[in-house]
């Protein structure tokens, strides 16, 4: 944002002259300096904190309020692993996800649909050597050994030497009840894979990082495979940017969009200039000719070409201390305040100088 001083000289004009168009008066023979409307004071947006912007169609030009989202962050989603049931939420939005996961070992906490499981070992399987090689993911049936008993199946999920572990996917079983395992549901004795005890499986802790961003359930609720759980953004965004919405702190025009739908940005990083429209200026090139009977704070008549027959008065802000050759003469730039909502931004303006003495 320009400086204070440039605010001073804005606001003590706007006293001076306040923002009524002046009656049109003879301005023949003047000096003039061509020139474009701007305005005098813009604000930058910047990245609170580093992510990946999502999809976002603003462009330069565009009108925007105070408080509107530009830009939001895509999240980092957790998904449930297995079916269940949540037993434990210990987050909630804003928190720090890592921070959390220290103190209590996890973020929610899941009791499995697959409530049991089986540690098991090759010992008693059958003779063939394939029976004692047992693989991730494959399903085995298995059943207690009394009169009545309990018959089920499950699904290795360990492997290490000749132990294994199963969970268990159907039948009901005591705990600590002792098992037998086959690899076909007939439980024929050829197909014996080894022998397990049934154990309670600990709950499914989940653990997450970053900065915390929504919690999509609550303690009791019943969740799938696949199911949203929370939502995450980066760690170095504040409590306060949990929403992951990059809001306009000002209203105006947008000037310049630095960013494109999907970038990677980091923390500080440009996102866009904003123009203030309550705070106008007529930004013109002067000959160097002209140059020395012009000061800071000089009043100046202005015209715009969508308007030559109204003449609004301004005041100059500032002259560049250095000039740009243009055609074997030397330019200054100049700036001269115009009445907040006197013109649209980009149009075109005439200044008229003082007379040279």
């Amino acid at each position: 944002m320009k400086s204070m001083k440039l605010l001073s000289l804005l606001a003590a004009a706007s006293l001076l002259f306040g923002e009524t168009a002046l009656a049109a008066e003879d301005l023949t023979g003047r000096p003039i300096a061509d020139g474009v409307v701007a305005a005098a004071v813009y604000t930058d947006v910047t990245a609170p904190f580093s992510g990946t912007l999502t999809a976002f169609d603003l462009e330069a030009g565009d009108t925007v309020q105070v408080a509107q989202g530009l830009f939001r962050y895509i999240t980092n989603d957790l998904y449930a692993s297995e079916d269940g049931i949540v037993k434990a939420v210990f987050i909630q939005p804003g928190d720090d996800a890592a921070a959390v996961t220290a103190r209590y070992g996890a973020v929610i906490g899941i009791e499995p649909t697959a409530e049991y499981r089986v540690a098991a070992s090759t010992a008693g399987a059958a003779s063939d050597n394939a029976n004692k090689l047992l693989h991730l993911g494959e399903t085995l049936y298995f059943a207690t050994s009394t009169r009545d008993g309990d018959e089920g199946s499950g699904l290795v999920t360990q492997v290490s030497g000749n132990e294994y572990t199963v969970d268990v996917l159907t039948g009901t079983f005591d705990l600590n009840a002792s098992v037998t395992l086959y690899r076909d549901d007939r439980h024929t004795s050829k197909s014996c894979v080894g022998k397990g005890t049934v154990a309670r499986r600990d709950a499914l802790l989940v653990g997450g990082t970053g900065r915390v961003a929504s919690v999509a359930v609550k303690e009791g609720d019943a969740v799938k495979s696949g199911e949203l759980l929370a939502a995450f953004l980066s760690a170095d965004a504040s409590p306060d940017d949990y929403r992951g919405m990059v809001a306009s702190p000002v209203s105006g025009v947008m000037r310049s969009v630095a960013v494109i739908p999907g970038q990677q940005v980091w923390k500080g990083e440009l996102l866009c200039r904003i123009d203030h429209t309550d705070a106008l200026e007529v930004v013109a090139d002067v000959d160097e000719v002209d140059l020395g009977t012009l000061r800071v704070g000089d009043t100046l008549p202005v015209t715009l070409d969508m308007d030559e027959n109204t003449v609004l008065i301004g005041a100059v802000t500032q002259i560049s201390a250095r000039g740009v050759t243009k055609q074997n003469a030397a330019y200054f730039t100049m700036h001269v305040s115009l009445p907040a909502g006197s013109a649209p931004l980009g149009a075109s303006a005439s200044v008229y100088l003082p007379l040279t003495k």
